[in-house]
This record gives C-alpha cells, structure tokens and sequence, in this order.
C-alpha cells in the first residue's frame, strides 16, 4: 500500500506550492489547449463522416450541457470522496480515451459519447480539482497563482494549433487523436504532484459540556436534539398526570427519575409501579384491565412513532443527498446570488465573440491568410492579458472586484463599435483588445469566489458558475447563431 505524503499549512505559497502551481499550469496547458483546437478537429470531422455543421454543432451544445452539470457530481461527491490528486488521474485516463473512441468512431454519433460526454467529463474532472489546489495553497498570491495557470491555457490556446496542424499533414486526423491522447497523459505526473493540503480554516468552534469541540452546525443539531427530547419527556410527563389524575405526586416523582436515566423502558416500568403503589396510598379504583389497555395505547402510540420516524428518515436522506451535491443555504447570501447574477451576464461575451471574430472578418472581404494571422493575434492578445494580471491581481491599491469591473466594460465597449472594423488593421486592434480584456473574467472569477464567499464554499462556487456560465453560453451561442443564419436567407432574398 502507497502512503503519499500530505501537505500542511506551513506549505502555502511556498516550496510545494509552486510545483502545485505547475501541475496546475500543465492541465489548463492541455485542457484549455484541445478546448481552442477543436475548431481543426471540427473541419476534419465533417470530412470524414460527411456531415453538415448543424449535427457537430450539435456535439458541442451537448458537450457543454454535459461539462455544466456534471460539475454538481465532480464538486459534491468526488471532493467529498476523492483528493485532487485522484482526480485529475483519473482524468487523464478518460481523456485518452476520449482522443482513441474519435479516432475509431464509425459514425458521428458515436462522437455524442466519445467527444461529448468523455471530453466534458474529463475536462471538469482535471480542470475543477486544479482550481481547488491552487485556492487551498495560495493565500496572499492567490490572484497570481490563477493568472500564471491561466497563462499555461493561454500558451495551450497559442501552440497546439500550430503542433496539431502538422500532424494532421503527417500523421492525418486517427494519427493526430492517438498522439493528442498521449498529451492527457500528462496528467499522471501532473496529478501525483499534487499533494493534499490541510488548511486550517477559521469555522465557528464551542465546546459542549463534556470538552469534546463542536462545529457551528454540529452545535445546531445537538441543540436540536436536546430540545426534542426535553419536548418528548414534558408529553409523556402531561400524559402520565392526565391518566393518573389521584396520584400527581408519585407520578412527578417517577418523570424526574426517568429524567435523569434517559430510559424509556424504565418509563413503562415505573408507570405500572405507580399505578400499584397510587391504588395502594390513595384507594384507586385502577384495576389489571385498565393497565393493560393503558399499555395497548402506548403500544399503538410507539408504532406511530416509528412510522413516522422512518418517514422523516427518508426525507432526510434525500435532503442529504441534495446537500452533498450542493449547500442550497449559499441562496441566502445576497453576494452569492450577485456573483451568479456576474456570471450569467458576463460569460457570454467573455466566451464566444472571438468565435465569431473569423466569420466577421470574412464578411469584411479578408483573404484565409488574413484571417488566420488575425486568429493569433487574439491569441496573443489573451496570453498579454493573462500575463498583465499576473503582476497587478495581487495589487493593493485597486481591488480586484474594479479590475474585472472596468475590464468588462472596455470589452462591452470595444464590441459595441464593431460596425467601424473595415479594415485588417482594425479588425486587428479589435481583435486583440477584446481577447485581452475577455480573458479577465476567467483570470479572476476564482479568486472573487473564495474573496467573497470564503475558502470553505470555493467547491460549491465553482460548481454553480460552471453550470450558470454554461447556460448561458448556451443560450447566447443559439440566439447568435439563429440571427446569423436569419440575417444570411434575408440577404439572399
């Protein structure tokens, strides 16, 4: 049996940290990387299986669906259950074999399982844990260590179309998918590095009476507990004087001692004691039938108690199984709501403009060449953008909440005057400060989550804003789309 060593607090942005952050740069490097490329993999599907666009636009609506939801799972129950380091291992193992059932897939539909539900689930497995790492080693760098792995996906969106285009001339696409597999692979070393971490988060502690710590919830429920049974023991002590109207004394007497022994065998014990010794003191007229029927009600009455018990356990368990995937309490917190709120309105146009910036200079009368040199230079544009926060996320003097803030809004701005882009230096210009302003969003959405929220809450703030970023990509992609295809039959006509 491999023992791995653990990290402890004393590592935080120091020593392991940084060979974390590595790791970390290495999966965004590949993920982020085979994300960008698809666009060739795209050209050489529809070759291959002669098929329109619509059905391998399709795979992608499907493949983003699935990356979306699939985060509640990766973020509920593998954290829960798994470390890190599992994770993105396992992640790499179905990304190779994701890249191996495209290279032998007999239709295009077999790629609905091998590109859509593999990529998307491999992709969230290495990507979601990565975050994490860097969030529980990072503290005061925080803002940096994200900028730095964000720029390994920048360098992955700038080198693999270029490494990937000469493979397909010399190896073709099943050739280039067998390689490109070898690439998730590099998830094992990238997963072994990262070592778990225990970080001493700051949680509301109170020792109950016998020393033993408690937890802010773990004091809720046993407070809740407490007053259950003391409700419980007062019911049983009104009953017990109601029934055995000549003998409230003794009968006070007998609660008190059951009180304190916690016993409710004792109770029925002690309840026929007492009708024996009223009859006796107080010339009670309470025979055996009246006992046993006395018995037969409790009788009755704890099987409805266990009936209904058994119920409220099940709902328990679904209610558990819900909060695992998800702390639904976070909807009480108004800055949790706003940051999904961010996340909605802001994914779209952080997301999908540079995919539409190739069909948009084509419309200008820009030659392929043309094209393609402006499709790199919105790379460079990204990896200059990821590289600037890597120096001033961290800063002081502007809180990072104002510099995604006013980076937004030069990117709002800098498409809002799409209509004055005629021209390849200004096609340019716009297509580098957009990818430049756009890349801001994921430079700095995990670190607003954990400012915001707090450490302890990152997993499930990942998993929302995936799936709130997802849907809404989603939804843009389809209204852009609908529009475009509406505004090419009008012109036609």
């Amino acid at each position: 049996m491999l023992n791995f060593r653990k990290s402890s607090s004393s590592s935080v942005e120091r020593g392991w940290a940084w060979i974390v952050l590595l790791g970390c740069s290495v999966e965004y490097f590949v993920i982020l990387g085979m994300f960008k490329s698809f666009g060739l993999f795209f050209v050489q599907f529809q070759r291959k299986y002669n098929t329109s666009a619509s059905v391998l636009s399709l795979i992608l609506s499907v493949q983003n669906i699935i990356a979306s939801f699939s985060s509640f799972i990766i973020m509920g129950v593998g954290t829960r259950y798994f470390t890190e380091r599992t994770m993105v291992m396992f992640a790499g193992l179905i990304g190779l074999g994701c890249c191996i059932g495209n290279a032998f897939a007999p239709s295009a539909e077999v790629l609905f399982f091998t590109q859509s539900f593999l990529f998307a689930v491999s992709a969230m497995t290495a990507h979601l844990p990565s975050m994490l790492m860097i969030s529980k080693y990072f503290e005061r760098r925080r803002g940096m260590a994200n900028s730095i792995a964000n720029v390994g996906g920048s360098l992955g969106g700038f080198v693999l179309p270029f490494f990937l285009t000469f493979l397909f001339s010399e190896y073709g696409l099943e050739g280039t998918l067998i390689i490109a597999g070898g690439l998730y692979l590099q998830f094992l070393p990238a997963g072994l590095i990262m070592r778990p971490i225990e970080r001493d988060i700051h949680i509301n502690e109170e020792k109950d009476r016998n020393g033993i710590v408690l937890h802010k919830e773990d004091k809720e429920c046993t407070n809740n507990l407490l007053s259950n049974q003391t409700d419980k023991k007062n019911v049983i002590e009104y009953e017990i004087q109601g029934t055995y109207n000549g003998s409230c004394t003794s009968l006070h007497k007998t609660v008190n001692t059951e009180r304190k022994s916690n016993s409710l065998v004792n109770i029925n014990s002690n309840h026929m004691n007492c009708s024996v010794r009223s009859a006796e003191l107080f010339g009670s007229s309470l025979d055996i039938g009246s006992t046993v029927s006395i018995e037969n009600i409790n009788a009755g009455r704890s099987q409805h108690h266990s009936l209904s018990t058994s119920a409220d356990s099940n709902r328990n368990c679904c209610l558990k199984v819900l909060f695992t995937l998800f702390d639904f309490a976070l909807f009480k917190n108004p800055t949790f709501i706003l940051l999904m709120l961010m996340a909605f309105l802001v994914a779209p146009g952080s997301t999908i403009v540079v995919t539409f910036i190739a069909p948009f200079a084509k419309d200008n009368d820009q030659s392929t060449n043309m094209i393609g040199y402006l499709l790199t230079l919105c790379s460079a544009g990204d990896l200059t953008g990821r590289l600037l926060f890597v120096f001033i996320s961290d800063n002081k003097v502007i809180q990072r909440s104002h510099m995604l803030t006013i980076a937004l809004l030069s990117n709002g701005l800098t498409c809002l005057l799409a209509s004055f882009y005629d021209t390849f230096a200004k096609l340019a210009v716009f297509g580098f400060l957009q990818s430049s302003f756009a890349g801001t969003y994921y430079s700095l959405i995990n670190v607003l989550i954990v400012d915001f929220i707090g450490l302890e809450n990152l997993r499930h703030g990942l998993s929302m804003t995936t799936v709130v970023r997802g849907i809404s990509v989603a939804i843009s992609s389809s209204v852009v789309g609908n529009y475009l295809a509406y505004s090419s039959i009008k012109i036609n006509i």
